[in-house]
């Protein structure tokens, strides 16, 4: 089976290697930089690779690395590090038999450290442990805020453009995309735009974007109902409402004029590889 890792998890563990370069293979062995399980995990484990609709298949959204303070990794600071800024790409994070999360649990808030007692009895003292979300944010490449990052990383004047989402392919099908909400305030004030570019070899395709503020409704994404049409070699780059925090996408076919048409035996929606991406503006504050 061919799998991958969400890119942020490579990030992560070459950052650390860079930081503590001493806790870095040799000094540790590959194992303890985990990445995939065996076959003794949980199937439904986050080292277990899943498929994830509107993002991809086979991924695995889990990570591991050593627990050695007196070779400069301590697993504990690193989690503790990236618990306090409240990263958009975290799911959770476990070390020393505490875990914490970015959503909520019962009698415990948001990014709080709580008690971590498994059924298998590891409550991570030897490595630290972080799961990403499942979805495209968890390929994003910005450092983590922690050892090995550039010193404004996760900072307040944070400019990373590197913030970006993508690229994520757009499926034959309808493709829903959720997204960290657009100009959200304080945890997130950018601006934000889809943009797609045509890499046909001379087919025309169009795509009908709409988007939801999470508050129950859809609404076309400019254009004429959210429709698009693009030649080969064009890209297109629309601006994201602020509060947008979902997108469907779904292919639409295109007559010889490039006008929309309903799909016939003739006109089909394109149905190679596509993808878009959602670049994300710096931090203005």
């Amino acid at each position: 089976m061919a799998w991958r890792a969400a890119r942020s998890l490579l990030v992560l563990q070459q950052q650390l290697k860079a930081g503590a370069p001493r806790a870095a293979p040799p000094a540790t062995g590959a194992d303890e930089w985990g990445l995939i399980g065996d076959a003794a995990h949980d199937p439904t484990s986050d080292h277990t690779p899943h498929d994830f609709p509107g993002w991809g298949n086979d991924i695995v959204t889990a990570a591991d690395f050593p627990n050695r303070p007196d070779l400069g990794l301590d697993a504990h600071k690193v989690l503790d590090d990236i618990r306090r800024s409240h990263d958009a790409r975290v799911k959770y994070g476990i070390s020393n038999g505490q875990m914490f999360s970015s959503y909520a649990v019962k009698g415990f808030d948001p990014w709080t450290w709580r008690p971590y007692n498994p059924k298998n009895g590891d409550k991570h003292f030897t490595h630290g442990h972080l799961s990403v979300v499942g979805d495209s944010r968890a390929d994003g490449t910005q450092p983590w805020a922690t050892i090995g990052a550039s010193a404004t990383a996760g900072g307040e004047d944070d400019d990373d453009m590197g913030a970006s989402i993508g690229p994520i392919q757009i499926q034959p099908d309808t493709t829903s995309l959720s997204i960290p909400p657009v100009e959200a305030g304080a945890a997130d004030p950018r601006q934000a735009w889809i943009n797609v570019c045509n890499d046909t070899y001379g087919t025309r395709y169009a795509l009908r974007v709409w988007f939801s503020k999470g508050d129950k409704t859809f609404q076309p994404l400019g254009g004429k109902e959210g429709l698009f049409a693009l030649d080969s070699g064009e890209r297109l780059s629309v601006q994201l409402p602020a509060g947008t925090a979902c997108l469907s996408i779904s292919r639409k076919a295109v007559d010889s004029t490039g006008s929309i048409v309903d799909p016939n035996d003739e006109f089909k929606p394109y149905l190679g590889h596509l993808t878009c991406c959602i670049e994300r503006g710096p931090v203005l504050r």
